[in-house]
């Protein structure tokens, strides 16, 4: 048997050169092991069990206070901690979960190492951010929305109506890409850890607290997404401002994450 030796040419040149080589073993981390599980049965205690406790543990408690059970929606509740703080948390997860991607690489010489190779550098920064994005929207945003979608409709003792609960997921899909993008942005800006954890960490916890002291010019950045957009959506309340506008601002400022990080790490000395 004659083996062939001919070699066939990849038709691939540009920032596209390697992008395939390196998204299948980016995404060999994540679904090639034990990850995937471990990222669902994690957030899913996270964020399902706060809402499982705001839902049917709360209205247990208010049993001893007929006043405060009378006015307490368990539905209601349940939808703002989902949106309120289930969504930081899935956010905090993100960050957690990019933050060694380039900066520990860039630290470890593996960067220099596999840009030796035949690499565009838009293709290092792409697979990471795909493979990443897969990744945080299936398991820590997809899967756990379908768990509290269920568990909404047991406390709802029927389900919500389901458009407008996907339009929300979907939004918080897009939160989560925000803090996913920043954190990556900031592996290529930043030499240190501590700046890189500290700074989106603040950015996603300080937006609990700002519907207090903005009010209504919350809905011009991404806390206004689960501090007021998402849960109206869900329960149908009326909006001050299109949802559009909130949603529109936080893609925006995703687009710009990504486009720094690409334009400053081609022009990284390596």
């Amino acid at each position: 048997m004659v083996a062939n030796t001919e070699l066939q040419r990849v038709g691939l040149s540009g920032w596209r050169t390697g992008l395939a080589n390196l998204l299948h073993k980016e995404n060999r981390v994540w679904w090639g092991t034990r990850r995937w599980l471990v990222q669902t049965v994690v957030w899913a205690i996270v964020v399902n069990g706060l809402l499982a406790a705001m839902m049917f543990g709360l209205p247990i408690v208010f049993q001893v206070d007929p006043a405060v059970a009378a006015v307490y929606n368990p539905v209601v509740e349940g939808v703002k901690a989902l949106f309120q703080f289930g969504m930081t948390a899935i956010a905090l997860g993100a960050i957690l979960i990019a933050h060694d991607q380039i900066l520990g690489e860039r630290q470890s010489g593996a960067t220099e190492w596999i840009l030796s190779k035949p690499v565009s550098r838009e293709a290092y920064i792409l697979s990471k951010l795909v493979a990443d994005a897969i990744g945080v929207v299936v398991i820590l945003v997809a899967v756990q929305s379908a768990i509290a979608y269920g568990l909404l409709a047991l406390a709802n003792h029927g389900p919500l109506p389901l458009i407008p609960f996907l339009v929300a997921a979907g939004g918080m899909a897009l939160h989560t890409l925000f803090y996913l993008s920043l954190t990556l942005m900031l592996g290529v800006l930043a030499n240190n850890r501590g700046l890189l954890l500290g700074v989106p960490m603040a950015v996603a916890l300080t937006g609990i607290l700002t519907p207090i002291f903005l009010g209504s010019a919350v809905l011009f950045t991404p806390w206004g997404l689960g501090a007021v957009v998402l849960p109206a959506i869900v329960l149908q309340f009326p909006l001050p401002l299109p949802a559009a506008l909130t949603l529109g601002i936080t893609a925006a400022l995703t687009a710009i994450a990504i486009a720094v990080t690409l334009w400053k790490f081609r022009r990284m000395e390596i």
